[in-house]
């Protein structure tokens, strides 16, 4: 069972909606770092210990209590200032790594990693995983510059190759606490705007009490969700109390392995890019404009320019709602979602309906375009599959709405979609109403009519069809629409000779 399902649907979706609209954060514990090698808190202060020959009995269960009691005995014993103390847990902490360790996730984290990250941790796994392309702000920076564009790495307590930043005691602790820095503020607008996602934190790290008692407490209610990713041996007893603890607080405990977490997510999220909750998610802020064209083609509305202008009246809304609508044509139920009906057995749009979503992309483009090359391909490849596909295509009585569209998009060679859109355009024009095998008068008309849609490079691709020397039986019937071809303002004079060519053999 994926791990995710430990949460209840309305926080899974919520989960899911923070990633799709980028608005989360990692906040990586020192636990994150020892599937890399790193030694544990208690690893290093017992190595601190042995170091310095601390004489009293070590309670590593308490790691700030723990490190001021070293740091005391290495101040009034061995001469120490706070830094060269500072240098030394940094030592301890190297010399504590082993050597080729790594985890199978780490690709899949990095492409999981947002452009925030908050770590308690003083090492550089977290730079070497993204090599050293990240931003890295370290607490006491005096000048701290964080990208807009790249990663950015926030090290609230410091970084090995700076002692004086690192923050391990229980004064130090205490004196970051009490900090009003430039890196603090940030953190705390991070916690006010986005999700965190707690990764490699056992719930009882000092770190999670002073987030629990001095971050969420100021935030009120009105806070975004927290999801923490805690290691499966926790202690039962500790788990149910902390998700007491946590649960008026909009903090929510996910039992995993960093690996499994992020695999479980994966695959739950690909779904979720499907679903329409996604879809509203993503489009909530155009969704009542949506459904105004959505019903309007429901009560058989015939969607005009100053239908869609008057409601999308910027160049972002519209590309937006270009985007929106390509979807609700490659994903049919949410045309359910909107309260549109489809039909059996195929369960997709009436060409009536289709048409006129179709009609309303093209308005929208004509003003400002696609939003980008996949939103232009995705709707010639939902065109295509509606429009060249189902049954209605080859019914007297339905095929024109069909053929209409699938002329009026232009895929250029480059498409995925274009010689399957020429092979079907010869295909219904061999099947209309003036060759010899003609059948049906509406495509025809269509074709005589909308001429000027060919491009140069239609009428290239259908030329190099026609003339391959499998189809030279169907020439005698191919004369009526060919020579109508020579019509077009867009066909070149060799283009024109060529079709001679084909219709005098």
């Amino acid at each position: 069972m994926s791990c995710i399902n430990q949460l209840n649907y309305d926080v899974k979706i919520s989960l899911f909606s923070s990633i799709y609209l980028k608005n989360y954060f990692l906040w990586i514990g020192s636990g994150f770092s020892y599937n890399f090698g790193f030694g544990s808190w208690e690893d290093v202060l017992k190595k601190i210990s042995d170091k310095i020959k601390y004489p009293l009995d070590l309670d590593v269960k308490n790691p700030l209590k723990a490190a001021e009691l070293l740091c005391a005995f290495s101040k009034q014993e061995k001469g120490f200032d706070e830094i060269k103390f500072n240098s030394l847990v940094a030592e301890s902490l190297l010399e504590l790594k082993s050597d080729n360790v790594e985890p199978d996730w780490v690709r899949r984290f990095r492409a999981f990693s947002p452009n925030m990250i908050v770590t308690t941790n003083w090492d550089n796994q977290l730079e070497t995983i993204y090599d050293n392309l990240v931003n890295v702000v370290v607490r006491k920076d005096r000048a701290p510059q964080v990208s807009n564009t790249g990663k950015n790495l926030f090290k609230i307590h410091g970084d090995v190759g700076r002692p004086a930043s690192i923050v391990v005691t229980q004064s130090q602790y205490f004196s970051f606490q009490r900090e009003d820095t430039y890196l603090n503020r940030k953190i705390y607008t991070l916690f006010s705007e986005a999700s965190p996602i707690f990764l490699g934190y056992s719930l009882t790290d000092p770190n999670i009490g002073f987030l629990y008692d001095e971050v969420y407490a100021h935030l009120g209610e009105e806070k975004p969700p927290a999801f923490m990713v805690v290691h499966p041996t926790v202690d039962d007893k500790v788990l149910q109390e902390s998700k007491l603890l946590f649960k008026d607080k909009n903090i929510h405990i996910i039992k995993a392995e960093i690996g499994e977490f992020l695999e479980d997510l994966s695959s739950e999220f690909r779904e979720y890019k499907k679903s329409g909750k996604r879809f509203f998610v993503e489009h909530a802020n155009i969704k009542v404009r949506l459904k105004e064209i959505v019903d309007l083609i429901i009560v058989n509305k015939k969607i005009s320019q100053d239908d869609v202008l008057k409601r999308f009246n910027n160049r972002d809304s519209r590309q937006q709602s270009v985007k929106a609508f390509v979807e609700i044509l490659s994903n049919q139920l949410l045309y359910v979602e909107f309260g549109g009906k489809l039909l059996s057995p195929e369960n997709i749009m009436s060409y009536r309906e289709i048409d006129q979503i179709v009609n309303s992309i093209v308005l929208l483009v004509n003003e400002d375009g696609y939003p980008n090359q996949v939103v232009r391909e995705n709707f010639y490849t939902s065109v295509m599959r509606l429009c060249s596909k189902s049954d209605g295509v080859w019914d007297f009585y339905s095929a024109k709405q069909p053929f209409y569209n699938v002329l009026r998009i232009s895929p250029g060679v480059e498409s995925s979609i274009y010689s399957e859109r020429i092979s079907h355009i010869i295909e219904v024009l061999r099947w209309s109403g003036k060759g010899k095998l003609g059948k049906c008068w509406d495509t025809w008309d269509v074709f005589c009519k909308q001429i000027n849609w060919f491009s140069e490079s239609d009428i290239e691709g259908i030329l190099i069809e026609m003339e391959k020397d499998e189809l030279s039986f169907y020439r005698e019937s191919d004369q009526a629409w060919l020579s109508k071809l020579k019509d077009c303002k867009n066909i070149t004079n060799a283009q024109k000779m060529r079709i001679d060519s084909i219709v005098n053999i």
